[in-house]
């Protein structure tokens, strides 16, 4: 197992280009909406914060959607995914060490951008605040992978790239993470609050402002995550019928 860590980490310092910009792109969003979008004064550090938050959720949901899904499909397009089917490990090891990887990734990014907010746009925090505040955020990337699981089912990665995008996108807009959903008209913020990206915002939006993390936000990705994985092994059984016929 320790020779498919290297392996993977090989494979991520070579994908330099999308590790870059599934963080610099929120980083990018982030100056230019709090540039852009003017709140009352005392209400601007607040405003600086949660979208701080905002904007992690938005990178680590990238590394979700994209980068997870499309190392599964590219590791079966090469042939990867059998020659590791002849080594000495299990199918729980090869997805445990992409979780690693997939961790990492997701702590450079927290760091990354929090590191922005503070230094750049100075945004205040209790050390506790910025740390509870990361560890929550790292447990929704993780629970948002079975989220991802799903878009490893398609052949392609092209295609891959179109239905991940829709998802990316229309998540982040709906959920919350562009423009807060109390800015919503008030027949779409119930939608929008049942949308993963929201509830992934509210484990840290939800800990900075009342002092605790939110059980039912936790509760709420992980049935997303449980019910998209169960989804993907269903879709995965009809894909293998349907060949074999």
């Amino acid at each position: 197992m320790n020779a498919l860590m290297k392996i993977e980490a090989k494979r991520m310092m070579r994908d330099k280009t999308t590790f870059i910009m599934s963080i610099g792109m929120p980083i990018f969003m982030y100056f230019v909406f709090t540039s852009l979008i003017q709140v009352p004064e005392e209400y601007q550090s607040t405003f600086y914060r949660e979208y701080l938050i905002s904007m992690t959720a938005f990178s680590l949901c990238s590394f979700s959607l994209f980068t997870f899904p499309f190392d599964i499909i590219q590791d079966r397009k090469n042939g990867w995914s059998m020659r590791l089917k002849h080594v000495n490990l299990s199918t729980f090891e090869i997805y445990f060490v992409k979780m690693i990887k997939m961790i990492v990734m997701y702590i450079v990014a927290i760091a990354s951008v929090f590191l922005v907010g503070g230094y750049f746009k100075g945004v205040e925090m209790t050390a506790k605040q910025w740390g509870v505040s990361g560890l929550v955020l790292l447990l929704g990337g993780i629970l948002f992978l079975g989220i991802g699981v799903i878009m490893s089912l398609f052949k392609e990665i092209k295609t891959a790239s179109v239905f991940s995008n829709i998802l990316y996108l229309g998540m982040a807009a709906l959920g919350g993470l562009w423009m807060p959903t109390s800015q919503f008209p008030e027949w779409i913020q119930p939608y929008s609050k049942a949308m993963p990206t929201y509830q992934f915002r509210e484990l840290a939006v939800g800990y900075i402002n009342d002092g605790k993390v939110p059980v039912n936000s936790i509760l709420i990705l992980i049935g997303y995550s449980v019910g998209f994985i169960l989804l993907a092994v269903v879709i995965n059984k009809k894909m293998k019928k349907d060949v074999r016929e």
